[in-house]
């Protein structure tokens, strides 16, 4: 896949694209004038010049120099990672199935090697009626057939071949073997599967010769055909059935060009399910993002090609997944980490990139599935798996309670860090929540809380209305504020609230020195323990009038720990007895089961001059997505309609990125309006999920086949 680029050199004419189209290149490169060209066949044109990246030089570099009728469009759907394989891989697929083999609805057909081209073959031949039996010698190659379509699959490596493609077949053998290895053995084997009058058609090849007694061809009338790359409608024919989501790419990793060279070594090590995209746009040097100047560091960490098994990318929907790096960090290369780093680190400002976070998230997912053995079991029983999602909203959400109830962890839990839910309710069930790195964590919640609470960049001095995290070591909101107080507080933060509770002298001095001095403040809060200050400030009659610009950003509920009040009436109290402006209060939605915060955009809209200033929604950044859902069907609700809220935070590198909420609200321009937890009939979708989760769980553990831990009872004390 290229991209056309503008240059003061374009020619007007671009035979049906336009410049700064997304195209595919068609890599043959015929005459156009024979009579093999004339008669649509130019795969085959005795007088064509260096194929691009075949018999010439070709994708190697980050730009490439090819003939205008070379191009055709991409679909606008079709994401270019998925695109990439397009033009070789499944073209040559469809050409082989098609022109050469001409497979018809009702045959058995025999794809010897479910490799890059194997794959595609294994699909187009399901699509042409036929049933597919599968060769390979990797499990995961041999997965992955089946769940793109194969009916039977053979282990080379564990049975012999021809038998069980006998004891398939009732002896008779296949109409068709599609021969992708080339080697004496899979050849031999493949000339035994035939049926009478068979095919054996030629893709792969290699050193190895054809040695064959013609009787055999003689007697059963066999026929050995070759394929030979494809025509530019074959082209046309597989970009048609990708962008209608019929037809899948499969693509192993994503890695920049310095990588090339540990790509090809890993092909050659049989590490590679599928295809490596080699990606201009990736890079290996370590760099510092501009939010370095606000005091935060993104190192782009390099991308590594490993054995991981692979996961489909599909093309319909723009989304793209690939295997996650491997799960193994000795080396302390965290899978996905480095590229999350780079996304999440452009900021909240920069436009949503869809198509990359639907790559990232397909991507996300796949790693998750393959390593997180409750969530794997959970998606199976669901029917969703790397292979048959193509979005990410089909990317299955577990609901937050699953943390009670399981392990969802990627990686070991040495060594991580462990933040737990308060456990109000049932203080023997709490969520746990394991970040083996807190890098993803840290970055997306700074930026979100600058972005929101501090979005002209002010320096203020913080008072916390909050135990300190030594106090809370598993609470993720008492790491949280420490963190926002440590990075952007004018005096490193004060806490007022221990283990004795609320220090109510010691606020109200504080209060007294911002207003006699004139210096503005923020306040961070729990919002109970805020209604202790402001209970406080009222039985005692004291007013303060908080300079301009002074701010506060509540969080979280009462959790039974003092009077609760509607956030209506929490921020007239708070307008009455602090003086702060309605405007400059932010509230953070926030909860142990995902990482990333949903904050009120009030202020920054404010000083944006934003349309929306004064309007309460909570802002969704960029890593994120939100969707409303029914609660009975936990399928998307009518715009404007409430329902529960369910989101995918790709921040949850290390668990899970889809958590079902059990909170209540509606869907808005640029975000979402919270109205409460979910109660009754609402609290029932939540249920459905659970019941989901746990059914999963029973399964695979009378499966014998899964992982499937009982999160052990917590016992800390936490708050959030």
């Amino acid at each position: 896949m290229v991209r056309l680029g503008e240059t003061s050199r374009a020619p007007r004419d671009l035979g049906g694209v336009s410049v700064g189209e997304r195209v595919v290149v068609y890599y043959d490169a015929p005459c156009g004038e024979c009579g093999w060209c004339a008669s649509g066949e130019e795969q085959v044109c005795p007088n064509g010049g260096a194929k691009i990246g075949l018999s010439g030089d070709g994708g190697f570099a980050e730009y490439a120099r090819v003939p205008v009728r070379n191009l055709l469009p991409m679909p606008n759907g079709l994401e270019p990672s998925a695109a990439a394989p397009l033009g070789c891989s499944a073209a040559a697929a469809l050409h082989a199935l098609r022109a050469v083999a001409a497979v018809q609805a009702g045959e058995r057909v025999l794809v010897y090697g479910v490799g890059g081209v194997g794959l595609y073959l294994v699909q187009l031949a399901k699509l042409a009626g036929a049933t597919v039996l599968a060769v390979g010698r990797s499990p995961d190659k041999l997965r992955l057939a089946r769940e793109l379509g194969a009916d039977v699959t053979l282990d080379a490596r564990e049975q012999d071949v021809v038998a069980g493609v006998m004891a398939t077949t009732g002896s008779q053998g296949v109409e068709a073997v599609f021969e992708l290895v080339g080697s004496d053995e899979t050849m031999s084997n493949s000339v035994a599967a035939l049926r009478r009058r068979g095919r054996l058609v030629f893709v792969g090849y290699g050193a190895d010769r054809l040695r064959i007694n013609p009787l055999h061809l003689v007697l059963k009338e066999l026929q050995v055909r070759g394929a030979l790359g494809n025509t530019r409608a074959e082209l046309r024919d597989v970009l048609a059935l990708a962008e209608e989501g019929t037809l899948r790419s499969v693509i192993t990793r994503r890695v920049p060009l310095e990588e090339v060279n540990g790509a090809l070594a890993a092909l050659r090590r049989g590490e590679v399910v599928g295809r490596v995209v080699l990606d201009p746009a990736l890079t290996v040097v370590a760099e510092v993002s501009a939010t370095a100047e606000r005091g935060l560091t993104v190192v782009a960490m390099p991308t590594t090609v490993g054995g991981a098994p692979a996961v489909p990318t599909h093309g319909r929907h723009g989304g793209s997944a690939s295997a996650a790096p491997p799960s193994s960090t000795a080396t302390g290369v965290r899978p996905l980490e480095a590229e999350l780093l780079q996304f999440i680190g452009r900021g909240i400002d920069v436009p949503r990139d869809d198509e990359e976070f639907n790559d990232l998230a397909l991507r996300l997912f796949g790693y998750q599935f393959q390593s997180n053995g409750p969530y794997r079991a959970f998606c199976e029983r669901r029917g969703r798996t790397p292979a048959t999602v193509a979005r990410w909203q089909d990317v299955p959400a577990v609901p937050i309670s699953a943390f009670k109830a399981t392990q969802l962890t990627c990686e070991p839990i040495e060594g991580a860090r462990e933040f737990n839910s308060s456990g109000t309710t049932r203080p023997d069930e709490k969520s746990r929540h394991f970040h083996p790195s807190l890098a993803v964590y840290d970055l997306n919640a700074s930026l979100n809380f600058e972005a929101h609470v501090l979005p002209e960049r002010a320096r203020l001095p913080m008072l916390v209305l909050f135990p300190r995290p030594e106090e809370l070591p598993n609470s993720s909101l008492a790491h949280w504020l420490a963190l926002m107080a440590g990075r952007f507080s004018a005096d490193g933060g004060r806490w007022f609230v221990g283990q004795e509770g609320l220090d109510a002298p010691a606020l109200i001095g504080a209060l007294c020195d911002s207003e006699e001095i004139g210096q503005p403040i923020c306040i961070l809060a729990a919002s109970f323990a805020l209604v202790h200050a402001l209970d406080h400030c009222a039985a005692n009659g004291l007013r303060f009038k908080l300079p301009a610009g002074s701010r506060l950003m509540d969080t979280g509920g009462y959790k039974g720990k003092s009077r609760e009040l509607d956030k209506a009436e929490l921020y007239r109290f708070v307008a009455d007895r602090l003086g702060i402006a309605d405007d400059h209060l932010v509230n953070m939605y926030g909860m142990t089961e995902h990482s990333t915060q949903f904050l009120d955009a009030v202020l920054r809209d404010r000083l944006r001059g934003n349309g929306s200033a004064g309007r309460r929604y909570k802002t969704v950044p960029p890593w994120a997505r939100t969707l409303v859902l029914q609660p009975d069907t936990l399928t998307p609700s009518v715009p404007g309609a409430p329902g529960l809220l369910c989101h995918w935070d790709l921040a949850n590198r290390a668990s899970v990125m889809a958590v079902l909420s059990e909170d209540v609200g509606y869907a808005v321009e640029g975000g979402f309006e919270l109205i409460g937890r979910a109660q009754g009939t609402e609290a029932r979708g939540c249920s459905i999920a659970v019941d989901e989760l746990i059914a999963a769980g029973r399964q695979a553990v009378q499966d014998g086949s899964r992982s499937f831990e009982a999160a052990p009872d917590a016992t800390r004390t936490n708050a959030r």
